[in-house]
């Protein structure tokens, strides 16, 4: 994985860095106050390429107007001081000619923002040892607050123990510091992904874009974790808005959230999953009682139906009171206009149909007419 900011690349490191790491690791300013011996040779460097900074989320910080690394930073896990799994310690260090340049704050925010956005970690500790004042600063830049001091803090690659300053950083805290009170938590549908909520970032100023990348497939499984989301971007943000495409709108409905939202937007929603999964034991020259004897019923199409699944839907039908702006593609295959219609009606959403437009929205012009729905909708709220 690979993050760009105004100046810098945070890549992997490599072997072939091994020069470069040597160049500034050998200084006893940098190893020193960081708790590390100076390296003593390129071979050195490339062994502890090998042994130490090639791991997960391990950066080389990289200058865009070189492309040479001049220090490192990474997210270290179950570590003496981040031991839950949705923690982590950040650390970092710097080649001495870029000193003074505001290059680690650079680089330590993007990280933070991935370890808070795509990571979902809970807090981030960041610590320094007593006299450091370089990294005291540069965390109190960030918006670290003091925890405690460890007296006797064990250094272990230089065999000794440190009176050790520890600070945390809290998810709500990130978010705070960077002036974000409100969300977007997008969810996409079948064979979309989280990376999609990008779009939607230019069209909702003053609001943080999440996408949420869920693990399963059924509206009770999925349903847990986008109300899992929800509830931990509550403890966060002021205001939580959703945006939901497809069958990634029927798991958000089936999801404990109704009360938490304050706004959704539905692209292409299913909205009647019984009628679908009828629908398609008819496309698949099959019936109900066939599928109530076998379970499961792989079809032609690439859809498995299940007896489960329809069971569930007809045990729990759609409770849903959040203001919601619905956009329908006229020639939708999934969900008929009638469908669609009755339901907006019955939950009192707005909608809106596209002329021409299908159930998945994703050519130049139905894109374009997505964005201008977005924009014309959130006007009329306003």
């Amino acid at each position: 994985m690979t993050f760009t900011t105004k100046r810098l690349i945070l890549r992997p490191w490599e072997e072939r860095d091994a020069e470069e790491l040597y160049r500034y690791a050998k200084d006893p300013r940098i190893g020193y106050d960081a708790g590390w011996p100076p390296h003593t040779s390129v071979e050195n460097s490339l062994d502890v390429i090998k042994k130490v900074l090639i791991g997960p989320e391990r950066y080389a910080i990289v200058l865009k107007s070189t492309g040479l690394p001049i220090g490192s930073i990474a997210l270290y896990f179950h570590n003496d001081l981040a031991r839950s799994d949705d923690e982590a310690e950040l650390g970092f260090w710097l080649g001495v000619p870029y000193w003074g340049q505001g290059i680690i704050p650079e680089a330590s925010r993007e990280l933070m923002r991935h370890a808070f956005e795509d990571l979902r970690l809970s807090r981030i500790f960041c610590g320094y040892y007593d006299g450091n004042e370089k990294s005291k600063r540069v965390q109190e830049k960030l918006g670290f607050k003091y925890q405690r001091t460890i007296e006797d803090f064990p250094v272990h690659q230089l065999n000794e123990t440190r009176r050790a300053v520890v600070n945390v950083m809290p998810k709500k805290d990130w978010f705070d510091f960077c002036g974000i009170r409100n969300v977007v938590l997008y969810i996409h549908g079948k064979g979309g992904s989280a990376s999609e909520a990008g779009f939607y970032k230019p069209l909702f100023s003053n609001f943080k874009i999440l996408g949420l990348d869920y693990k399963t497939f059924t509206p009770w499984e999925t349903g847990k974790e986008i109300t899992d989301a929800v509830d931990g971007l509550k403890t966060c943000f002021d205001s939580v808005t959703i945006i939901a495409n497809s069958i990634g709108a029927y798991f958000c409905m089936n999801a404990d959230v109704s009360e938490k939202i304050e706004r959704a937007f539905f692209i292409s929603p299913v909205v009647n999953m019984e009628k679908l999964i009828k629908n398609m034991l008819l496309w698949a020259n099959s019936t109900e009682e066939e599928l109530k004897e076998k379970g499961i019923i792989h079809t032609d199409f690439g859809e498995d139906l299940s007896w489960e699944y329809l069971s569930y839907v007809r045990e729990r039908p759609i409770k849903w009171d959040v203001p919601t702006e619905i956009l329908y593609g006229e020639r939708d295959d999934l969900t008929s206009f009638d469908t669609i219609t009755e339901f907006s009606q019955k939950i009192n959403a707005h909608l809106t149909v596209m002329k021409g437009g299908e159930h998945w929205f994703h050519t130049k012009k139905q894109m374009k007419y997505l964005e201008k729905w977005i924009e014309k909708v959130q006007k009329v709220k306003q």
